[in-house]
């Protein structure tokens, strides 16, 4: 029954741009599945050839129904396929004129080549319900939908495993082991996360492990300029984790230029109120526990050659240094 009923939808949605396959060439597992889904259509003779053709809401809309004439077209000449199109709300998100008029132009194609052509789209949840919005024949055309669910921690853990494991084919030590205290925090700092806007389940995951490697790479270099000889495949807690927000804060230049400053002694004793907070937060995460919640946005007030400039960058820094931001590079308006 969910095969005939597939066969009738002619499209596939998935919904939200979460992620199922994690290795070195696509971590983003819609295309992987849908990829998969195309092939299965046509070994059961669905369609007529397992072609699959890629593309984007965006690029769709910006060459136009030209364009996408021009893919449909060469996809019927070489015997048919899937049609994936990524991202597929930017056909209706108002950043290019043409994308109404290429979806009204694909609508009418869905019709003709019935089974020559999947259409199979993706999307985040709330953009593709204004999607359907544009044209009251998207429903009836598109009316199955695939919505994959976040990853749960322990789903979360099997990929961070998988991905450290493969990249140094299975070489690489982690202190305390993958699943250890470290691997644990790390994966509950991505569970925090869930269900925000622009969570990437995987691709997070992928990003965290880009900075652990980052810290460690660090660390490395450190070490090997003091004469030392680092092991090159352990990651210890600190890579993992992040150091100690109360080693790090005394390292930092900027924590060390704010005290320099003359007066702003109330502002000095916020930020290092904010850093007391910090760092008992992450004996916290060591004991395994909830960390309390702490915005690190703030407002600077006062008159015109007060410092505001001069502390907000400084105050940027630190947060860099003790491992909260990317990098403390300011932007003014």
């Amino acid at each position: 029954m969910w095969f005939s009923l597939g066969i009738l939808a002619q499209v596939v949605i998935f919904f939200k741009r979460l992620y199922t396959f994690v290795d070195s060439t696509d971590i983003t597992g819609k295309t992987t599945i849908a990829r998969q889904y195309a092939e299965f259509l046509a070994s059961m003779d669905v369609t007529p050839a397992p072609n699959f053709y890629e593309t984007t809401g965006s690029r769709l809309a910006h060459d136009g129904v030209d364009g996408a004439q021009k893919l449909l077209e060469s996809a019927v000449k070489s015997g048919g396929g899937t049609i994936f199109i990524d991202e597929a709300y930017q056909l209706t998100s108002g950043h290019n004129s043409q994308g109404g008029a290429v979806l009204d132009f694909l609508l009418a194609e869905m019709e003709s080549n019935v089974g020559i052509l999947v259409f199979m789209l993706a999307g985040y949840n709330k953009e593709m319900e204004k999607f359907f919005e544009h044209n009251p024949g998207l429903k009836s055309r598109i009316p199955y939908q695939l919505t994959f669910a976040d990853y749960k921690d322990e789903e979360l853990m099997s990929i961070f495993e998988s991905i450290i494991f493969r990249t140094f084919n299975g070489r690489m030590k982690v202190e305390d082991g993958a699943q250890g205290l470290y691997g644990r925090i790390v994966i509950r700092r991505l569970g925090r996360r869930r269900g925000s806007p622009g969570f990437g389940n995987a691709r997070d995951v992928q990003n965290t492990i880009d900075r652990i490697r980052g810290r460690q790479a660090q660390r490395l270099d450190d070490m090997r300029r003091k004469g030392q000889q680092p092991d090159d495949f352990l990651l210890t807690a600190d890579d993992i984790i992040g150091p100690d927000p109360s080693t790090s804060i005394a390292k930092s230049k900027a924590w060390v230029k704010l005290q320099s400053l003359i007066g702003l002694r109330a502002v000095k004793d916020a930020v290092l109120s904010l850093i007391a907070l910090i760092e008992e937060n992450h004996r916290r995460e060591l004991m395994e526990k909830e960390p309390m919640e702490i915005s690190l946005n703030r407002v600077f007030l006062g008159s015109p050659g007060t410092g505001k400039t001069t502390v907000a960058k400084l105050y940027g820094q630190i947060l860099a240094d003790i491992g909260l931001l990317s990098n403390g590079e300011g932007m003014l308006p």
